[in-house]
C-alpha cells in the first residue's frame, strides 16, 4: 500500500508552475472529457499558456473540480464533476469556531507526508493496535518521526470544538483551508458509527474527499457494521463510489470488500456505482494497474468468482449496464 500513501500526499499538494517544457500527450492520461474534446485538446492549451499538468491551470477552463494526481510517468487529470453535493454552502461561518480552527494547524503541516502518517495511524493508536502502527510506519519510511510525533500529539489533544460545529463549517462558506481543518478535528473526535456515515457525502468534495475517505475508513478499521444497517445507508456509499477521485474509490472499495457488504447489495452497488469504476477500469496507462488492483477484491467477493484483471472485471460489471 506504499502506492497510496504517495498518491495521497501527491494529491494534496499538487502545485502549479510554467511549464519549463512542452507537455507530451503521451504524458497525460486524461478522465471525464466531454464530447468533442481530446486529451490533445487539453495539452495543447496548457502549451499555449506554458502552464504544467495542475489543478490552478484546468479550472479555469471551465473544469471547476478538476484534479491531477502526479505519478511516476504520467499525471492523471480527472475532469467530471462530482454527481451531488453533501449540503449547500451557504452559511456564514462561525468566527469564533473559524478562529480556534485556524488555531489548530498551520495549512501546509496538512500537506506534509508526516501529518499523513499521524492522521493515518490515529485510529490504529486509539485502539493501542501496534501492529497496524508498525505497518503504516513502514509505508512512511521518509518521513521524519519527531514531526510525525508532535503532529500526532496534537491530533490527540481535546478541544472544546463538537462535531456539529465543525459540521455546520463543512457545510458553510468557510475558506476552504478552514474546511480542510474541520474535517480533521472531525475525524479526531469519530466514537459512534451514525457520525462516521455523515462524512461519506463529502468524499465527492474535489477538496476534502480524500480526507473523509481516511476518516471514515480509519474509523471502521476498529468498528464494524451491522449488516441490517447497510441498506439504510448504501445510498450515501454508492454516490461516493462515483468520486471523480479514483484514490477515494479504490479505498472504499476495499473497505466495503474487508466488511463484507451483504451480496444481495450487489446490484444496487454495480448498477449506480461503478462510473469511477469504469474509469479505471478503461485506463490506458499501465502505471494504472495500482487504482485496478485495489478493485478485484470488492469485484471477487460480490461476485463469488476470483477477478483478477480488467477483462474480467468488465465482464463482470457489464452484467449491471443499464439498459
Amino acid at each position: 500500500m506504499r502506492w497510496l500513501a504517495f498518491v495521497l500526499v501527491v494529491s494534496l499538494v499538487c502545485g502549479c508552475l510554467q511549464a519549463s517544457a512542452q507537455i507530451k500527450v503521451e504524458e497525460v492520461e486524461v478522465w471525464g472529457l466531454p464530447v468533442g474534446m481530446s486529451a490533445q485538446n487539453l495539452v495543447d492549451a496548457l502549451n499555449r499558456n506554458k502552464q504544467t499538468v495542475c489543478e490552478a491551470a484546468i479550472r479555469p477552463m471551465g473544469f471547476k473540480e478538476a484534479n491531477v494526481f502526479g505519478m511516476d510517468h504520467i499525471s492523471l487529470v480527472t475532469l467530471r464533476s462530482a454527481e451531488s453535493q453533501p449540503c449547500e454552502k451557504g452559511s456564514t461561518p462561525n468566527v469564533a469556531i473559524s478562529h480556534q480552527l485556524n488555531n489548530t494547524f498551520m495549512i501546509k503541516q496538512l500537506h506534509t507526508a508526516e501529518f499523513q502518517q499521524a492522521l493515518t495511524s490515529l485510529y490504529a493508536n486509539q485502539a493501542n493496535d501496534s501492529a497496524a502502527v508498525r505497518a503504516i510506519q513502514k509505508r512512511f519510511v521518509r518521513t521524519t518521526t519527531s514531526i510525525y510525533q508532535a503532529m500526532l500529539r496534537k491530533l490527540q489533544t481535546p478541544n472544546q470544538l463538537t462535531i456539529p460545529q465543525c459540521m455546520a463549517v463543512l457545510c458553510s462558506t468557510a475558506a476552504d483551508t478552514v474546511r480542510e481543518k474541520a474535517l480533521v478535528q472531525i475525524a479526531t473526535k469519530l466514537r459512534v458509527e451514525a457520525d462516521a456515515h455523515q462524512l461519506v457525502p463529502f468524499m465527492q468534495d474535489p477538496l476534502i474527499g480524500t480526507w473523509a475517505m481516511q476518516a471514515v475508513r480509519g474509523y471502521f478499521k476498529y468498528h464494524s457494521v451491522p449488516p441490517t444497517n447497510w441498506a439504510k445507508v448504501l445510498p450515501a456509499y454508492i454516490q461516493a463510489l462515483n468520486a471523480p477521485n479514483p484514490t477515494v474509490t479504490t479505498m472504499l472499495a476495499i473497505m466495503l470488500a474487508q466488511h463484507q457488504i451483504p451480496r444481495q447489495l450487489a446490484p444496487r452497488i454495480l448498477t449506480n456505482g461503478a462510473v469511477t469504476m469504469h474509469e479505471i477500469l478503461h485506463g490506458k496507462h499501465p502505471e494504472l494497474v495500482v487504482f485496478k488492483q485495489q478493485l478485484y477484491p470488492l469485484l471477487s467477493y460480490l461476485s463469488a468468482t476470483e477477478i483478477r484483471d480488467e477483462t474480467a472485471a468488465l465482464a463482470y460489471l457489464s452484467q449491471f449496464q443499464k439498459k
